[in-house]
Order: C-alpha cells, then sequence, then structure tokens
C-alpha cells in the first residue's frame, strides 16, 4: 500500500483550471443591473459567495454523512468521526483499534470566500466564486505503523470511488509522492493528499468539497515540531507571524 501512494499510476494527479462549480443564477444576477465592472463585483461577492454560504450549510450534514459511508470498512472498521477536535484524543482512548478518524468543519467564512473570490475573478474569470474549492472541508487521519500506508491508498480508492473523482469531476494533490522528493520551493513540506471532491445532493447545487488525508505521525510533527518553521518559511513579512505560536498546535482545515 506504501508503494501504491507513492505511485504516479495507482494514485494520478489531478488537476483542473476551470470552475468547481456551475450557478445557474449568476447571468439573472447580472442582468437585473447593467453588467457593469462594479455590478459584477458586488454579484460575485455580495449576491454568491452567501449564495454558496448558505447551500454549504445546508448541505454540511450530508457531506458528513457520505464522507461516514465512503470510509466505512475496507480498513479493518469504520472511521471514527470526530466532532470536537478538542475531544480527539478521549475518543480515539475510547476507540483503541481505530485506524482512521475523521472531522468535518464549519462552511468556510464569507471573508476569506469573498477574498478567494476577488482574486480568481481576476486572476481567471468572472465570476471568482465559481472557482472555490473548498466551501466544505474535512480532514481524515490515518493511524501511523506498518499498515498505514495501506490505509492511506484505501482511503484514497474510498474516496474516489464515492465522490467520483477523475478528470474535471475533482482534483488531487498527491504530496505523498513529491513532498522532499522534487525539487522546487512548493514541495519542500510535510506529505499528505489534498482533494477536491463535488458533493451531489438532491435539491441542492452541487457543491465543492476539499478533503485533507493525513498521516498521523506526520501531522504530530507538522503540528508540534515544524508547523512554525513552515509559517516562517512561506511568511511574506513578520507581522503575518504573529500567533503563529498560539496557533502551532491546533490542526489546521
Amino acid at each position: 500500500g506504501g508503494k501504491k501512494v507513492i505511485d504516479n499510476n495507482e494514485v494520478p494527479s489531478i488537476t483542473s483550471d476551470g470552475p468547481q462549480m456551475r450557478i445557474k443564477v449568476k447571468d439573472k444576477c447580472l442582468e437585473l443591473g447593467r453588467q457593469s465592472e462594479d455590478m459584477k463585483k458586488h454579484v460575485d461577492e455580495e449576491v454568491l459567495v452567501p449564495l454558496i454560504i448558505g447551500v454549504a450549510s445546508e448541505v454540511l450534514n450530508d457531506f458528513k454523512e457520505q464522507l461516514g459511508k465512503a470510509l466505512s470498512g475496507d480498513c479493518g472498521d469504520n472511521a471514527v468521526c470526530v466532532d470536537d477536535k478538542e475531544s480527539v484524543q478521549k475518543i480515539l482512548k475510547e476507540n483503541q483499534n481505530w485506524q482512521r478518524w475523521f472531522t468535518v468543519a464549519k462552511v468556510k467564512g464569507a471573508v476569506r470566500m469573498k477574498a478567494k473570490t476577488k482574486k480568481y475573478s481576476k486572476d481567471k474569470s468572472w465570476p471568482g466564486s465559481e472557482y472555490l474549492g473548498d466551501c466544505l472541508r474535512a480532514m481524515i487521519v490515518c493511524r501511523g505503523g506498518k499498515e498505514s500506508g495501506d490505509t492511506i491508498y484505501q482511503t484514497w480508492v474510498q474516496l474516489k470511488k464515492a465522490f467520483g473523482i477523475r478528470e474535471d469531476n475533482g482534483r488531487l494533490k498527491n504530496n505523498f509522492a513529491t513532498a522532499g522528493i522534487l525539487k522546487g520551493d512548493k514541495y519542500q513540506k510535510p506529505p499528505d493528499m489534498l482533494m477536491n471532491v463535488i458533493l451531489n445532493v438532491e435539491g441542492c447545487m452541487p457543491m465543492p468539497a476539499e478533503i485533507q488525508v493525513h498521516h498521523e505521525e506526520v501531522l504530530e510533527l507538522k503540528e508540534s515540531r515544524t508547523h512554525l518553521l513552515y509559517e516562517i518559511y512561506r511568511a511574506e513579512s513578520i507581522n503575518s507571524l504573529q500567533g503563529s505560536g498560539q496557533a502551532n498546535n491546533d490542526t489546521k482545515i
């Protein structure tokens, strides 16, 4: 399993520069004004972003349910769902044979969504909100040990099947195969697996979600010893580091 995780044929990178969702009402909203640049910006940031947040909130529990079903079996036991990350150690002690645990974060906030939307609209095309890929976010942690490679690989297989991840329907960045191996700044970071999936719920528009897959021991190392150094490495200025010391023990999603 470990060899398969770093095999590009078994776990291929899946990229997509196109929109992550299609918002059918965008043109109708734009037509209510004069389709000016100001109107485009207002519709993108003040109409579509709140709409996305509303839909994401509507399907948040569906996302958690589908993720739990996707991870059922195949790794010795069902994955343990952790609603409160502060209680993760207590919950894992109660489930000592755990192989994976997962948590689903709250819907991404409006301020951050608007900032990304503005950038996407400038760098890609209008509406930038359609390029948001992490409206919903989840993290899966695979237990360390000799079976960890099999667990990570099986997690990918299950998620790929459950969410139909493929070209033009999701993305995958397999940092287990590249971190510290390939040259370049972007590869010098702790290994993990990042994927964007499309959540389909009846009665709602398809909603993109980001899923992070971590190795337990790598995640612990990242958060307790190397996260602050990584923040220093990527920081644009010393001011941007303020608060890193307090935050480096909190799991990031």
